[in-house]
C-alpha cells in the first residue's frame, strides 16, 4: 500500500524520463496521465501540478529531446552542408524516441521553433529572400517530418515499411537513411537551382 503523507516533489527531468520510458513501449499519444503518474509513483493530481495537460506533456518532452540539437555555425560550411547537418541531427534525436510525434505538437515546441529559426537563418546566409526562405523551410520540414513518421512506423510495425520500400525502389534497395539523404539532396539541389536562376549565377 502507498504510504500516507505529502506526495514527493518532482523535477522536469524525472517527468520527461518517465514519459520517454513509457513511450519506448507505446506511442506517447496512447499513454494516459494516470499511467505516467503511476510510473512516477505519485497521485495523478500531483502530476497535474507540474504538467497542466497531456498536450503540455508532449511539448515538455519534445523540448527536452530537441534541446541538444545545435544549429551549425557559418564555420561548419556552406548553407547546404549546414542544412544537411541540422536536419540529420534533428532526425537522429527524434529517432531515439519513436513514440514521439512532431506532427501534432511541433508548432507548440519552443525548441522546434528554435531549430526552424535556425534553418531560416542558414538559408538567409545563403542568399535566400524572405519569401524563398519561407518556402524552403516548408519543403525541408515536409521531408524531415515525413521521414520521422516513416521511422516511427518502421519501429512499431517491424519490417513492413522496409518491405514496402523494397517494392517501390526495386533493385536500388535503399535504406531509410539513404532515402532520407536522397530526399534532402533533391530539395537542396532544387533550392540551389532556384537561387542560382534568380541571381543569374551558374549553379555550384
Amino acid at each position: 500500500m502507498p504510504r500516507r503523507g505529502r506526495p514527493r516533489s518532482l523535477t522536469e527531468s524525472q517527468i520527461v524520463e518517465a514519459a520517454l520510458e513509457l513511450s519506448g513501449r507505446a506511442s506517447l499519444e496512447d499513454i494516459s496521465m494516470r499511467e505516467l503518474a503511476g510510473q512516477l509513483g505519485v497521485p495523478v493530481m500531483t502530476l497535474y501540478n507540474y504538467v497542466a495537460s497531456k498536450d503540455a506533456l508532449h511539448v515538455l518532452v519534445l523540448d527536452h529531446v530537441l534541446r541538444p540539437v545545435a544549429i551549425p555555425s557559418p564555420s561548419a560550411g556552406p548553407w547546404d552542408e549546414r542544412i544537411r547537418q541540422l536536419e540529420r541531427d534533428a532526425r537522429r534525436a527524434m529517432a531515439k524516441h519513436p513514440g514521439l510525434s512532431l506532427m501534432r505538437h511541433g508548432l507548440e515546441s519552443s525548441e522546434a521553433a528554435r531549430l526552424t529559426d535556425g534553418v531560416a537563418s542558414i538559408l538567409a546566409d545563403g542568399g535566400f529572400s524572405p519569401d524563398d526562405t519561407a518556402r524552403a523551410v516548408a519543403a525541408l520540414f515536409a521531408v524531415t517530418l515525413g521521414q520521422l513518421e516513416i521511422d516511427a512506423i518502421a519501429v512499431t510495425s517491424g519490417a513492413a515499411v522496409e518491405a514496402s520500400f523494397e517494392t517501390a525502389t526495386g533493385p536500388a534497395q535503399l535504406s531509410r537513411d539513404e532515402l532520407f539523404d536522397f530526399g534532402l539532396d533533391v530539395v537542396i539541389e532544387g533550392l540551389r537551382a532556384m537561387i542560382a536562376k534568380k541571381s543569374g549565377r551558374p549553379r555550384r
